[in-house]
């Protein structure tokens, strides 16, 4: 890039930027390591612990529905109550709860089925007027894994889609441009297209059977 890496000049005490040892001669290497590097990487590892472990101890207590042992450990009865007053708005009473858990854990143990290793099986294997908690929370453990890729990848064609030539655009037509955008590798049937479009009436045809 024919840049040159230089240190910028220093002072004893800066308030705008990073503070390293004014006192030293440094290399450009090193000033961007301590003013640069090191705050990103040290950034990027507590965001990385924020998304992934800080609710560990809470996530845990998934794991006791997918066993079917009757009999309920003082962990897993920990594990589980921390689960329960983090989706307090959406389950009823942690001893309602218990009392569900137990049955849905006695109903795995008399099952011909073995348990469920995913969460959508136990979905479907799940009744939702027996267990109705239990099924609310294996319907949040399923819908956890999915991510925002696809609003964000909608939102930036809808930037190229609605340009200002295409202000008037209808949303139907908006929204059928915008998906064609975004599912690329989707492969479309000229003929089908054409087949639809011949099977809805046209206002053309209405018009002139009216003059006529």
């Amino acid at each position: 890039m024919d840049i040159e890496l230089t240190v910028k000049r220093l002072n004893k005490r800066q308030t705008n930027r990073a503070n390293p040892l004014s006192d030293q001669k440094m290399d450009a290497e090193t000033y961007y390591k301590i003013t640069v590097f090191i705050p990103y990487v040290d950034y990027f590892i507590t965001e990385l612990e924020n998304r992934f472990l800080a609710h560990s101890d809470i996530f845990k207590g998934f794991e006791s529905l997918f066993s079917s042992n009757t009999i309920l450990t003082e962990v897993e009865e920990t594990s589980f109550k921390k689960l329960v007053e983090f989706y307090k708005p959406d389950v009823e009473n942690l001893k309602i709860l218990l009392v569900e858990l137990k049955l849905w854990r006695l109903n795995l143990s008399r099952s011909s089925y073995t348990v469920s290793k995913s969460a959508l099986q136990a979905l479907i294997e799940c009744d939702a007027n027996l267990f109705p908690n239990i099924f609310i929370l294996i319907k949040i453990l399923c819908t956890l894994p999915v991510s925002t890729t696809t609003p964000e990848r909608m939102f930036s064609s809808l930037k190229r889609i609605k340009t200002y030539l295409r202000n008037t655009m209808s949303e139907d037509r908006l929204n059928g441009l915008t998906m064609l955008a975004v599912h690329k590798n989707v492969h479309i049937d000229t003929e089908e297209i054409i087949n639809e479009f011949a099977k809805k009436p046209r206002k053309l045809d209405f018009i002139c059977w009216n003059y006529v």
